[in-house]
């Protein structure tokens, strides 16, 4: 596998009631709690931290403003989308499901709204991508010469086919990751401009005129950093208590990597081995180099709910 020059850690999510987010994180989408203290928890697959939870949010996401739109878990293989799959659909949760060609995804939402893309990665499914100006949705050819839509609804029973056994409450498996993460934004070229220029990511696409645009690090799936102004322009930041991202994490390839983008950041805070940011939407950015330990709860995450957004 092509190795890619940034990797997330975990996400961290502003929640309203710690024990019914609990339940959504670890017995519906199946982390495994690695640690839990009085209202915060750090979940994952194995020990690789993936989300923390902080109960610090007094009202849940609210609609039309720049923030978080979701973050993605991917999955090592259909076969373990296919466990979600079954056990989502059997939970009675609503999720949709969709096939981008590239990788078969299925998004739900969180007891607070916040959005989550749960998906296995199919590069190989692709010849090539491409989105032309004017056109709504990019034009995908796939492997076999087919023109199709970026966006289809997924065969779910063809996953299903792929289950294996009947044990669908089993945990997220090691080799489960964080893999991308895409915001509603104010101003699409300045928060595309910030990834691009300052973080170093690598333009994939830009699409002003479906007012979306994403970026990636150097893999096969250029789709690390995602951006829309789907609820229009200048969307204002998420109100005060509102539930969504306090901070996600980017582990850096090393740690000259990570200086270098402090250093065209400007304002980036060192705290110890990690480096703390905003973007122009105010989301907080932590910067690791790959070789640290990710996660303790509190430390440099503990901001406040208001904190997220410059509030």
């Amino acid at each position: 596998m092509q190795s890619e020059m940034i990797a997330f850690g975990p996400v961290h999510l502003d929640i309203q009631d710690f024990k019914r987010s609990l339940g959504f994180w670890r017995d519906l989408v199946r982390l495994h709690p690695i640690e839990t203290t009085d209202g915060i928890a750090t979940l994952g697959a194995d020990d690789a931290p993936l989300v923390v939870l902080h109960a610090s949010a007094t009202r849940p996401v609210q609609r039309g403003y720049s923030g978080l739109y979701h973050f993605a878990i991917n999955l090592p293989s259909e076969p373990e989308l296919a466990r979600v799959i079954a056990r989502v659909r059997a939970s009675g949760h609503r999720f949709g499901a969709t096939d981008h060609i590239v990788a078969k995804s299925i998004y739900l939402n969180d007891p607070d709204g916040i959005g989550l893309e749960i998906t296995f990665e199919t590069p190989d499914r692709v010849r090539s991508f491409q989105w032309k100006e004017g056109e709504r949705s990019p034009l995908v050819m796939d492997a076999e010469g087919r023109r199709r839509e970026g966006v289809e609804p997924l065969d779910v029973d063809e996953v299903l086919a792929l289950l294996p056994g009947g044990d669908i409450m089993r945990p997220l498996p090691s080799g489960t990751i964080v893999g991308h993460v895409q915001f509603q934004v104010r101003n699409l070229e300045a928060s595309y401009a910030f990834y691009r220029d300052k973080i170093g990511l690598i333009p994939s696409m830009y699409a002003p005129w479906a007012r979306y645009g994403d970026l990636g690090a150097g893999g096969r799936v250029a789709h690390r950093i995602a951006l829309n102004m789907w609820h229009g322009v200048d969307a204002p930041p998420q109100p005060a208590g509102a539930a969504g991202l306090r901070s996600f994490t980017m582990r850096f390839a090393s740690q000259g990597h990570l200086r270098e983008a402090a250093a065209r950041i400007g304002n980036a805070e060192t705290r110890g081995h990690e480096c703390v940011a905003r973007d122009p939407d105010g989301n907080a950015l932590v910067m690791v180099p790959g070789d640290s330990v990710l996660e303790q709860p509190g430390g440099p995450h503990s901001l406040s709910s208001n904190s997220r957004t410059g509030m």
